[in-house]
């Protein structure tokens, strides 16, 4: 374990300046995913480490011109500058930091601060989103770039390019489901029921009978997987039954995504508060990162909504 307090120490006694200023040129805690408290006015990313020192760094800031607060729902930059009201903040304690120590709105009695350090203004932390599903957008088990992701492929014309819908050929059967069947005959390894050349999650008719899976829904409920014979066999699948059923509605095209938030550091200078001036100077810092919720989109619509709230935090 690379303990920050330690580290600070042992580089205090090599390197010194002539201004009284410590140059280091990192400093990490081992665990770099961070905890979050927030609302959109005033967030705190953190990390607590309590092996052997009991040491906690923060990011507390205020930052709310993106909804909600800092989680940006597309991919990018959004950068906060260092100064009296978003600050970097380290320090040791005397016992065991809680989870939740940066969340409470009056801060605990124990344990005590031993060492702080804060950030003065002049730097800025710059927050990079990235989709963490980027290779399959949609989850269907078909990677983006199969699904011709480059030139926007979309097989059912229904307004939804491939690599972000979840029905590809718009039968009503999830392109996930229609690939996850056995069947004698594959394109390219999966399934091809009629043999026509086309995988089913393309084929708008998978056993080629002429009637559309679609229309093949004898329960009309949107789902034509569920309607099978004593066997287990789906209709849709079979040759042999050819009963239609008018079914011009769809399933809604909800696909669940989720983003990294990378919080990293430039210029980033921390200043003991306790009297004697001493300076921490990194030009680069990378703090660590944060994982968004869930959260289930329609492309079509371009509306999102997250399954967790955030939590609260107050100034401490």
């Amino acid at each position: 374990m690379k303990n920050v307090y330690w580290f600070l120490f042992a580089v205090l006694l090599l390197i010194s300046c002539d201004d009284g200023d410590l140059i280091v040129t990192d400093f990490d805690f081992e665990n770099q995913q961070l905890q979050w408290c927030g609302n959109d006015d005033s967030q705190v990313l953190y990390n607590i480490n309590n092996d052997q020192v009991h040491e906690a760094i923060a990011f507390r800031f205020t930052y709310n011109t993106v909804e909600p607060g800092f989680l940006a729902t597309e991919e990018g930059q959004i950068r906060i500058p260092l100064n009296a009201e978003n600050q970097v903040i380290y320090r040791v304690f005397d016992g065991q930091v809680e989870n939740d120590y940066f969340c409470n709105s009056i801060p605990p009695v124990s344990p005590q601060v031993t060492e702080e350090y804060r950030s003065t203004s002049g730097g800025e932390v710059i927050i990079t989103s990235t989709l963490k599903n980027a290779t399959d957008h949609d989850g269907d088990g078909v990677l983006s770039e199969a699904e011709g992701m480059a030139s926007e492929r979309d097989t059912d014309e229904d307004g939804i390019p491939d690599y972000l819908d979840i029905d590809d050929d718009g039968d009503n059967i999830l392109t996930r489901t229609e690939n996850d069947v056995e069947a004698a005959n594959t394109v390219n390894g999966l399934p091809d029921s009629d043999n026509d050349g086309t995988p089913d999650y393309l084929d708008a008719d998978d056993d080629g009978d002429g009637t559309i899976t679609r229309y093949e829904d004898w329960n009309r409920n949107n789902n034509p997987a569920d309607d099978q014979n004593d066997e287990g066999l789906a209709h849709y699948l079979n040759p042999e039954i050819t009963d239609s059923f008018q079914v011009d509605t769809f399933r809604e095209n909800l696909i669940s995504r989720g983003f990294r938030y990378l919080v990293t550091i430039e210029n980033l200078s921390l200043v003991n508060q306790g009297g004697d001036g001493e300076q921490i100077r990194l030009e680069n810092y990378e703090l660590g990162f944060i994982d968004s919720p869930a959260q289930q989109y329609n492309p079509g619509e371009g509306s999102e909504e997250e399954e967790e709230e955030e939590g609260s935090v107050e100034d401490q």
